[in-house]
């Protein structure tokens, strides 16, 4: 038998599914991933619904749409934070 066939051999017997329990270093990424996630998401929502906001306000020559924005943004991201992070 060859080299190459070899290791085509014994990468053919490997297990080739992995441990599905996760190592601490795993779950150490899992938590500094989420701490960055979780006030992205705030931060997304009330950018994201006040400039909207803000762009309404701007079109309609109103200004109070940027404040229901804000809010709504902030209501929504904390909604999704705690669907996404709250429930195990």
């Amino acid at each position: 038998m060859s080299r190459s066939t070899a290791s085509v051999q014994l990468a053919m017997t490997a297990d080739p599914t992995p441990d599905p329990t996760p190592d601490a270093e795993d779950r150490g990424r899992l938590e500094e991933s989420r701490a960055w996630n979780i006030p992205s998401y705030l931060l997304a929502g009330v950018l994201g619904f006040g400039g909207l906001g803000w762009l309404l306000d701007h079109l309609l020559g109103t200004d109070f749409i940027v404040g229901i924005g804000i809010v709504g943004g902030m209501a929504l991201a904390v909604y999704y934070v705690w669907f996404r992070y709250g429930t195990p």
